[in-house]
């Protein structure tokens, strides 16, 4: 299993190097798994929760962080020339590089981003199904990581995917305010129970 892990990790980073486009999401989706989920899986060992039991939860949140990552770095990827989204959903949104390339933020651009958006939603919604059978109080780090993300998430969605000519982040303040909170609440859960 660990051999697996290292392998995964060593996959992502080629993937990284080798690949600056994806064809479809299950060839980005293994991207970010093997660059993301395995971090969450090594973490569960780490955090001293059961890998089988947190698996899903590792693997799901994974997802989620990489796939906002991709959608902050639109711009900042086009200049490394590197595309993250999907090919052909690309195609199917009527959206071109050379119309990233440009900056345009048309219609096509913002239907795109607003499918992207959702996608990575729906990868913390699930994440958050699979962390109730867990102790969180272990998984601290990872709650908050899951929580300034789907901030980030929700500013990058607020800006108009303004993603192209400047990268959306969450302030300093902002995170330390999250990560206090986040331990706030897990600690009162503790208690209550």
């Amino acid at each position: 299993d660990e051999t697996r892990s290292r392998m995964w990790d060593r996959d992502g980073v080629e993937m990284d190097l080798e690949h600056r486009r994806y064809g479809t999401f299950t060839d980005l989706s293994r991207y970010c798994y093997r660059v993301a989920s395995i971090v969450g899986l090594i973490c569960l060992r780490i955090f001293g929760e059961a890998e089988d039991r947190g698996r899903r939860y590792a693997e799901n949140l994974g997802l989620a962080l990489q796939l906002t990552n991709i959608l902050r770095d639109v711009g900042s990827d086009l200049s490394r020339g590197r595309v993250y989204l999907p090919a052909d959903e690309l195609a199917r949104f009527g959206v071109s590089e050379e119309g990233l390339r440009r900056r345009e933020r048309d219609r096509a651009f913002l239907d795109l981003m607003r499918f992207q958006a959702e996608r990575a939603r729906s990868f913390f919604e699930a994440a958050e199904r699979e962390v109730s059978a867990l102790d969180r109080r272990r998984l601290l780090a990872a709650e908050i990581m899951a929580r300034v993300y789907r901030r980030l998430l929700e500013r990058i969605e607020a800006s108009g995917f303004d993603v192209l000519a400047r990268e959306v982040r969450i302030s300093r303040l902002e995170r330390v305010w999250i990560a206090a909170s986040t331990a706030i609440t897990l600690r009162s859960a503790r208690r209550a129970t």
